[in-house]
């Protein structure tokens, strides 16, 4: 018998009826989201989502136990968002005892049977689970749903709003449900180590920090590093629509294993992090295609310095503005060491809300004013992730399979939270392997320009490893056989169609 949640996976309970007591403050960046929240209620754009092939029978009414110890451990799961005399506020459910073994559905779970459902068609099933809207007001930011293929054969897809959650938490949610899982499946409790610190206390931490003489100094540093700085951009395809559709699309990629290598041991040369060398290869990528020699990309930063703050969950992320500025001349040892350079800098400074910046310097925040940064880019230590998911292989749908928690699991990859920029780089770096994905907005590319942009991204990188004293501006973009193409079309020689 399949587990349906309540109303298909909306809350039953009324806005009101989730709003106990007065509330408590949003931080900063949650009211950003907020605000964005409320220019499109109804887009899925700030949805994240985190699926996962379970290849093991689950026992739907120990899931659903699970789900519902989930929410009691992390209550952020059941916040309800609602503006009071015009300032947001989050309202956490009441601690509430998990049910007991008789319970057979959650209001947050959801299990639908799909036979026949090929590997591709399954996708795009988590991918549609991803894409439906959240309903901030009536405590709807979290969601699980099992897509049961057969009985030892499913999907588990995990998704909230990102004004809850971030991407490390949604692997911390994905760990604990697993856990709370396997110890009730087994008729004990879930063996969770105690929370010692919640998201309030970093909502808190943040108040304290713009409170004190810290914030003028950061302020200060910030303004003086993005006063004048033009926001990185590639040339597009399409004028740019007057409003945001959030309308996007992913593009996959993996570095060859040589190459990636490659990289691994140029950074150690230059004593700077893979992170460093990638980004200051891609900036010199930017500056190639856009010809701006001082422009901003966005890095994505976790905060979770405060104590107790590790396992989480909340939107504990804040955003960098680092600038780049190239010299007549300069090689790639020098876009390296510059990117090294101001991504310890923003990290000495990165207690600053990003939102407050953007006010400040007069960001778009949904007008015509030019944003701060049009493109981001970061990394993430895919084997440090927990459960240690392997990369999906070039062109596969599911990952290998590994045994985590009684259960055999393969990564899912959902694509997911696109056309929220320009152009949103997110690498993924293994031990042996560095993949990514480049998520870019289809108002302004077509899938060709992103494609032709990770090539020229490689060719520079295969540059930058085999010489790093070499001028950026001496490297082709174009191969040998695509430059007598080139000379061919310009004499007549073949045509456009080959």
């Amino acid at each position: 018998m399949a587990v349906q949640s309540t109303g298909s996976g909306q809350p039953s309970a009324g806005p009101e009826e989730s709003r106990p007591g007065p509330g408590h403050p949003l931080s900063v960046g949650q009211e950003a989201l907020w605000f964005l929240h409320q220019l499109a209620p109804e887009s899925p754009a700030y949805n994240i989502a985190l699926a996962v092939r379970v290849r093991t029978a689950l026992d739907g009414a120990a899931l659903a136990r699970a789900v519902d110890a989930l929410v009691a451990r992390h209550p952020v799961l059941g916040a309800a968002f609602a503006e009071v005399d015009g300032v947001p506020r989050q309202f956490l459910p009441p601690a509430a005892p998990v049910a007991g073994a008789g319970t057979t559905a959650s209001r947050w779970l959801e299990i639908r049977d799909v036979p026949g459902r090929t590997d591709e068609a399954l996708l795009g099933l988590a991918r549609s689970v991803g894409e439906v809207p959240f309903r901030l007001g009536a405590a709807d930011v979290f969601r699980v749903v099992l897509l049961r293929r057969s009985a030892d054969d499913a999907a588990l897809v995990l998704v909230t709003h990102h004004i809850i959650s971030d991407a490390m938490s949604q692997w911390l949610l994905l760990r604990d449900l697993l856990a709370g899982y396997r110890g009730i499946a087994a008729g004990a409790e879930p063996d969770w180590a105690p929370l010692t610190a919640s998201f309030l206390d970093h909502v808190e931490a943040e108040r304290v920090l713009l409170d004190s003489p810290r914030r003028d100094r950061l302020e200060r540093y910030w303004r003086d590093r993005c006063t004048g700085v033009a926001a990185g951009a590639i040339p597009v395809d399409r004028p740019r629509p007057e409003r945001q559709t959030f309308d996007g699309a992913t593009q996959h990629w993996r570095l060859p294993d040589e190459l990636a290598a490659r990289v691994r041991a140029a950074a150690t040369a230059a004593r700077v992090t893979p992170f460093a060398f990638m980004l200051g290869v891609f900036q010199a990528t930017l500056f190639r295609y856009g010809g701006q020699d001082d422009f901003a990309v966005g890095c994505p930063v976790a905060t979770r310095h405060g104590r107790g703050l590790r396992d989480v969950v909340g939107y504990l992320v804040n955003t960098l503005v680092l600038r780049s500025s190239f010299a007549p001349g300069a090689t790639f040892a020098d876009a390296v060491a510059a990117a090294h350079r101001e991504l310890l800098s923003g990290l000495a400074h990165a207690g600053y809300p990003f939102p407050l910046l953007d006010r400040m310097l007069g960001g778009a925040r949904g007008t015509s004013r030019s944003p701060l940064f049009r493109i981001a880019f970061t990394m993430v230590a895919a084997d440090r992730l927990d459960p240690p998911l392997p990369l999906l292989p070039e062109g596969a749908v599911v990952g290998p399979e590994i045994s985590y928690a009684g259960l055999r699991l393969a990564a899912f990859d959902v694509p997911q939270m696109e056309g929220q920029f320009d152009l949103n780089v997110e690498l993924r770096q293994a031990e042996d392997s560095l993949t990514g994905v480049f998520r870019y907005n289809t108002d302004l590319f077509d899938g060709a320009t992103i494609e032709r942009l990770t090539g020229h991204y490689r060719r520079l990188l295969e540059a930058a490893t085999a010489d790093p004293t070499r001028r950026i501006d001496r490297v082709s973009l174009v191969d040998s056989a695509q430059l007598e193409q080139l000379l061919a079309l310009g004499t007549g020689g073949v045509s456009p169609g080959q």
